[in-house]
């Protein structure tokens, strides 16, 4: 008597315990953990001064509009300091464009504009069955107005999901090393 009921306490810990482990297992070679890390190829912008050995810098005052964008959508609005931002690139076209704003300090000018056109071309690029694919964004060309703007770039010539600043952004600015003032 007491051997069976040792078989059924047994039968009724393990079985469950190993149907239990079989799911886990099973739930993790489905797992879409991965595809919580960026999967998104935003362009990360970082701001730079144009000096000689440029320095991250912090922008106030600043809008950024995407242009051609439903609403010509602002991305930021100069409501704080910022000096990195998203901007996010175009799935139906081949290039993106982004109208900057300074607000300026001078009399009777109520901002500046400078403006970035990114052109690039689009590469679907696969990442697992779970997740599916993503774009990367290979630049063929940047092209911006130099009236705050020194210069663009794309360090790595494309944009990927990797989490990293993927363009600099560098401004005229008055460092007292005899710049141009921002």
């Amino acid at each position: 008597m007491m051997r069976h009921r040792v078989k059924r306490i047994t039968r009724l810990l393990v079985a469950p315990s190993i149907v239990g482990l079989i799911g886990l297992v099973i739930a993790g070679g489905c797992s879409t953990s991965e595809c919580y890390d960026n999967q998104n190829s935003l362009p990360l912008a970082g701001f730079y001064t144009s000096a000689a050995r440029p320095q991250a810098i912090s922008l106030d005052s600043i809008s950024i509009l995407g242009i051609g964008a439903p609403g010509d959508s602002i991305l930021q609005d100069s409501v704080r300091t910022i000096s990195q931002v998203y901007l996010p690139f175009r799935l139906d076209q081949n290039s993106t464009t982004y109208e900057i704003q300074y607000l300026s300090a001078l009399p009777g000018i109520y901002y500046i504009s400078d403006y970035i056109t990114f052109n690039y071309d689009i590469l679907p690029m696969f990442v697992s069955a779970a997740c599916g694919a993503v774009y990367y964004y290979k630049i063929t060309s940047i092209e911006t107005t130099h009236n705050f703007i020194d210069s663009v770039t794309c360090p790595s010539g494309e944009i990927t999901n990797a989490n990293i600043e993927n363009l600099k952004i560098y401004f005229r600015v008055n460092t007292g090393e005899g710049e141009d003032e921002l």
